[in-house]
């Protein structure tokens, strides 16, 4: 298991490291470099990561805890993948506009499907999880979701405006999904989490720092595809892809004595 996670960090490392050099040379190039870039980086990201959630659905017991974790997270990433796939067809076929599109409401859909992956994969942990640790999830959801309107200020724009409600619609969801990851997080620093395990929240953590860089960007009309706050964005999708990915290794075959309520083997 060290040995698994050596590896897993040092290829993290530099996948984290190659994104990062490869959008930051494509812009030295211009916009449209950058953008053909970012595209096909996110469709070749995000489509490995449906390849490997949806293995995990098939190495796991359908009706076991992780296995309908699973369903919920392939679920999750099947959507965003459509909605990563219109946004590039908008972008580089159609030539228009991708924001606001119908990509949001694919986006949308996925954030209830993270959200209960979260609950099922968090719930063997319940009896961890103290009051103190609910208090501080609340308290940074409600804090980052008053920061994420008060910095984007969508207080000032007028929200009958597409544009203004789908922007006020995604640090609402951000805000909420950063529930589990603070719990998750805390566990992590007490040692009960591993790190592979961690990764799967990390990502989601990326996209909510994304997020409110893409709405402030866009709402100075600064921001373009392949811009450098996209590296966070990548980064994200990075984190989600090696931690699926890892978990493949800790349960290598479909197996119902893996039982999720077994916790020394996450750790």
């Amino acid at each position: 298991m060290a040995n698994l996670q050596t590896k897993t960090n040092e290829l993290l490392a530099f996948a984290l490291s190659a994104i990062f050099l490869a959008l930051m040379v494509s812009n030295y190039f211009g916009q449209q470099a950058a953008s053909i870039t970012y595209n096909v980086l996110n469709m070749s990201i995000t489509g490995s990561l449906v390849f490997f959630s949806i293995i995990q659905i098939f190495r796991n017991n359908y009706s076991s805890q992780l296995g309908k974790a699973w369903i919920c997270f392939s679920s999750f990433a099947v959507l965003w993948f459509i909605a990563e796939a219109i946004w590039l067809v908008d972008e580089l076929v159609y030539h228009v506009k991708p924001w606001p599109s119908e990509a949001d409401y694919f986006w949308f859909a996925g954030y209830p499907l993270y959200f209960m992956f979260s609950a099922y994969y968090l719930k063997p942990f319940k009896t961890l999880v103290s009051k103190k640790i609910v208090f501080l999830a609340s308290a940074t959801t409600v804090t980052v979701l008053v920061f994420s309107i008060s910095v984007s200020g969508l207080q000032d724009i007028d929200l009958s405006k597409p544009e203004a409600i789908i922007g006020l619609a995604y640090p609402i969801a951000d805000a909420v999904s950063l529930f589990p990851i603070t719990v998750s997080l805390s566990l992590f620093f007490r040692g009960q989490v591993s790190f592979l395990w961690l990764l799967l929240m990390m990502g989601m953590l990326c996209f909510v720092v994304s997020d409110l860089g893409f709405l402030i960007f866009t709402l100075d009309d600064s921001y373009y595809s392949g811009h450098p706050i996209d590296t966070i964005y990548l980064w994200a999708y990075t984190f989600l892809l090696f931690g699926s990915y890892s978990q493949l290794h800790i349960f290598k075959k479909r197996n119902s004595e893996n039982m999720f309520n077994k916790q020394d083997s996450l750790r």
